[in-house]
């Protein structure tokens, strides 16, 4: 009797322990839970910061640049949490060069005059050509439509650098030559589509790999 009544209080001292270590470990899962849902909360909320950080990012480009679209042929998206500018290849560049037109620099102090305004963003330049292969009488300076599309690209990033100071560590620039195309190189429409340089605007750790 005596053994049945110091098992019975034995017990009822393991459940007691059982009971304190499981509210504690249901304590302890809560506040997990409640960490959990503050950090999602938190996570969501820079998401719509973020959101309505780049549509007003673009929205302040198509402003600036209402009137160009038809004539300089430039577009604005949002894509991927990021703000993408496409000029026209042929109206930024003649044929076989990376040099800036009057109208290529106009589109850009435009798209700039906009872009000081958030020095907190990176800026990738992308510069994309057709398949054609480089005129013989281009070739001194250009072996292949890569080193086309890099000098593009690189055109518009001294330009800038040089015309509004922005910060060599937050843009780069690079080609990718004929092998990203946007449209079929079958056709002259599409060649010409495939003919552009592409501005990519946003916090540095949603940008393209290709920034370093």
């Amino acid at each position: 009797m005596k053994r049945t009544a110091l098992l019975s209080a034995g017990l009822v001292v393991a459940l007691l322990a059982t009971g304190c270590s499981n509210k504690k470990l249901l304590g302890e899962q809560a506040q997990q839970i409640t960490d959990l849902q503050s950090e999602v909360q938190s996570l969501s909320g820079d998401l719509d910061s973020e959101r309505a950080r780049n549509e007003q990012i673009k929205s302040k480009l198509e402003a600036a640049l209402s009137d160009l679209k038809t004539k300089q042929r430039v577009w604005t998206e949002e894509k991927k949490g990021l703000v993408q500018i496409t000029l026209d290849g042929e109206v930024s560049f003649a044929s076989g060069s990376a040099r800036i037109s009057d109208a290529g620099r106009e589109v850009l102090d435009r798209i700039w005059g906009v872009l000081t305004n958030y020095p907190d963003r990176d800026v990738l330049i992308e510069g994309h050509t057709d398949n054609v292969p480089i005129a013989p009488q281009y070739r001194d300076h250009y072996k292949s439509n890569w080193e086309l599309s890099s000098a593009r690209a690189n055109s518009v990033l001294h330009y800038v650098i040089k015309k509004y100071g922005v910060d060599p560590s937050r843009i780069a620039a690079v080609g990718y030559g004929e092998h990203r195309p946007v449209a079929s190189n079958d056709t002259e429409e599409g060649r010409a589509m495939n003919r552009r340089v592409v501005i990519t605007v946003g916090p540095r750790s949603k940008m393209p790999k290709a920034m370093p």
